[in-house]
């Protein structure tokens, strides 16, 4: 129940916001504009909207954890703050970049989620661009599956 009623009121409060294509009052815009849908999706709901499909057009609601430190390229979502439940985004294409001081803000992504499996190869290599230890990348020894968000836009809040 207090998980339906953070959803609930996480929507509505995402739902409240006209998406333009230039920094307003409160957010910045990245990418592609999109006008936010009424109903955004938390990471915490991934894996139930994804149970029978291997990729859907999501908008993806939720607070940044990590930035890719050398260029921007990528981000990590999550429901909120305290919870560990992150979907990585990818920018489409690399068509854009964030800055790379937004973890701990607000966002909404527009884009297509994926059902993948990630190659340790792969792992290894967004764990080298958040600046992990040599140790850390030493305990990466299998694929995983994991959920990828491919964003063509993004609205970050103000804090």
């Amino acid at each position: 129940m207090k998980k339906l009623l953070f959803l609930s009121s996480l929507a509505l409060v995402f739902a409240a916001t006209h998406v333009t294509a230039q920094t307003t009052a409160g957010q910045q815009s990245y990418g592609a504009t999109f006008t936010q849908a009424p109903s955004v999706i938390t990471p915490a709901r991934v894996q139930y909207i994804m149970q029978k499909k291997d990729q859907e057009e999501v908008q993806l609601g939720g607070f940044i954890s990590e930035v890719c430190q050398k260029e921007g390229c990528w981000i990590r979502l999550r429901t909120d703050l305290n919870r560990a439940d992150d979907i990585l985004v990818k920018m489409k294409d690399h068509a854009f970049v964030l800055p790379k001081d937004l973890a701990g803000r607000k966002a909404v992504v527009n884009g297509t989620l994926v059902k993948k499996i990630q190659s340790v190869a792969e792992q290894k290599h967004y764990l080298e661009d958040a600046g992990a230890s040599a140790e850390e990348l030493a305990k990466i020894t299998q694929p995983k599956e994991t959920y990828v968000m491919q964003a063509t836009g993004v609205i970050v809040y103000d804090k």
